[in-house]
């Protein structure tokens, strides 16, 4: 049976590209880049392609990249401002990078699909992740795309969703974890919330660079929709996450040493499989300062008199 919205799902349409090679890797979502060596900084005109290319298929990937720190951040300030994560710890050389790193000590906590930092008033925009050590098999990310999630629902459920307010909240996931306490304990948790309100997004917004509409809600770090009862928002929030997490909306990337991963972070969500530990699993990771999220005008249809 097909899905709702449309009768399939269609390729994002290639580019003709002087720097870069672009391979689609689903129709979903996902694109492995070549042709081009990011193990250095590159001029505008190759950013501005994996710009475009990353805008048009959601999450970028690349093979045997071994990107240095300055090429990671070079790349990451192409998109704008880079930002401190509030739990991650920072690349001692480089403050704009956090190293996610898992093993016996440390094992792997958020298991879960999720948009990144939904808890702030302006989400991140973006993210560049570089694979500095994983094992042989186990540990592949898996990514979504919300907008194909939400452009396939029924009519009725996008114009219920029109006026859908979603609460996020920074504890809703780190609270209890041993993230939260090697970061400081009670004391961290009581600085969380003290920078860290519950902040409201819209359920649909508009992508702040193509302007098309896409789903921002994840259980994560989304707690309740605001103008329904806790029991309408919670069966609501369980059919808008069963939904996108069909697996027609996926792509799965299984990581080696010096592949890099760069995903719009306003229209998809991800999931790091923890199926690894307790072997060790080090990443470096760069993310780019968004924009508060804005509600998507869905064009209202003319009622018959």
């Amino acid at each position: 049976m097909p899905l709702p919205g449309h009768q399939s799902v269609k390729p994002t349409p290639l580019r003709n590209f002087r720097h870069i090679e672009v391979q689609p890797a689903a129709l979903a979502l996902g694109a492995y880049v070549s042709g081009t060596d990011l193990t250095e900084p590159q001029s505008e005109d190759v950013y501005e392609e994996i710009a475009t290319a990353l805008w048009d298929h959601h999450v970028l990937f690349f093979r045997d990249q071994a990107m240095s720190p300055a090429a990671q951040v070079a790349l990451g300030r192409y998109f704008g401002e880079p930002e401190a994560h509030e739990i991650f710890a920072s690349d001692g050389d480089y403050p704009e990078l956090s190293v996610l790193e898992n093993d016996a000590s440390k094992p792997p906590e958020i298991n879960t699909w999720h948009t990144d930092v939904t808890y702030r008033t302006a989400p991140t925009l973006c993210s560049v992740l570089c694979c500095l050590e994983c094992p042989e098999v186990g540990g592949d990310t898996m990514f979504l795309n919300t907008q194909l999630a939400y452009e396939t629902l029924a009519p009725s459920i996008k114009e219920l969703l029109d006026e859908c307010l979603l609460e996020h909240d920074v504890l809703n996931i780190y609270r209890g974890t041993e993230y939260l306490e090697r970061a400081g304990g009670p004391n961290k948790e009581a600085d969380l919330r003290a920078k860290h309100p519950p902040v409201i997004h819209p359920a649909v917004i508009a992508h702040p660079i193509t302007g098309k509409a896409g789903l921002l809600v994840n259980a994560t770090h989304g707690t309740r929709f605001t103008n329904m009862s806790r029991l309408e928002s919670r069966h609501l929030m369980s059919m808008l996450c069963e939904h996108q997490q069909l697996p027609e909306f996926q792509v799965r990337f299984e990581w080696s040493p010096n592949s890099v991963v760069m995903w719009d972070n306003f229209s998809t969500q991800h999931y790091a499989v923890a199926d690894y530990y307790p072997q060790r699993r080090m990443m470096r990771r760069i993310t780019v300062a968004g924009r508060q999220p804005v509600a998507h005008a869905r064009p209202r249809q003319a009622k018959v008199a």
